[in-house]
């Protein structure tokens, strides 16, 4: 798995005897105070008063806002693929359930503002999902195997954009779907997004496009490996890295 990041400059600045009690106050306080005032706008002062403790406590433990902002990507990227892998055998239901969840949901939040940060935290965010993506490429995940492409890292970002997609479109998602949540519209979307997964889109071809019910043909172009709905009912059907109805 390819990693464009220094993994050594996302470990926070930590006095050796710090409190890990203390660390997660902190660091649920951050998630929330950054999710819903940006990046720019949330003080350390804002961070200390929301989880209790003093603004000097908070560099104490992390020793700065970027130390603490990197922290807090980490912990909340973690908890999000864990608890993907974790509901994956609910398919369809997986993301509903996760959304259900405040805690979740306020992390996912916090995942989107990341995401859409012009800064190198940003980026570094994006490129720590599709690594994730590719290594479950590589490996399979919760039991299903991917379809290999000569092209690894462009079919992880493909598949990191798809998943990422809804959730960073609530918004219109919501007025074109007439929903009232992102909960609720993942639970319109997610039938959809596993079928895409699984059986692709397509299900003709313009006359002298290759066949997409004909994927193992030597001439097979592009648009097979976007859609062979034949290839449903075998063990490599592809679904969504994180549980066939992502965000």
């Amino acid at each position: 798995m390819r990693s464009t990041h220094d993994d050594s400059s996302s470990k926070p600045n930590r006095s050796p005897h710090i409190s890990p009690e203390t660390a997660e106050r902190i660091l649920g306080a951050a998630v929330k105070e950054f999710a819903e005032h940006g990046f720019t706008k949330t003080t350390i002062r804002g961070i200390a008063s929301s989880a209790g403790v003093s603004p000097g406590l908070v560099i104490h433990h992390f020793g700065s806002k970027e130390g603490l902002r990197t922290a807090c990507d980490d912990h909340v990227f973690s908890a999000i693929a864990e608890a993907k892998a974790k509901n994956a055998e609910y398919a369809v239901h997986a993301m509903q359930m996760i959304f259900d969840d405040p805690d979740m949901s306020t992390k996912i939040d916090y995942l989107m503002k990341s995401l859409l940060d012009p800064s190198e935290h940003g980026q570094r965010y994006f490129e720590h999902y599709v690594d994730l993506v590719e290594d479950y490429i590589s490996h399979g995940f919760a039991g299903y195997a991917f379809r290999q492409s000569d092209d690894p890292r462009g079919q992880a970002a493909t598949i990191a954009t798809l998943a990422l997609s809804p959730s960073i479109l609530a918004q219109r998602l919501q007025t074109s779907l007439g929903t009232n949540s992102t909960a609720e519209t993942m639970t319109r979307l997610a039938p959809h997004l596993l079928d895409l997964y699984l059986n692709g889109i397509l299900s003709a071809t313009p006359e002298g496009q290759p066949d997409p019910s004909q994927p193992d043909r030597a001439d097979t172009g592009p648009v097979s490996d976007v859609a062979r709905p034949d290839r449903a009912d075998t063990d490599s059907d592809p679904t969504d890295p994180l549980g066939g109805d992502q965000s």
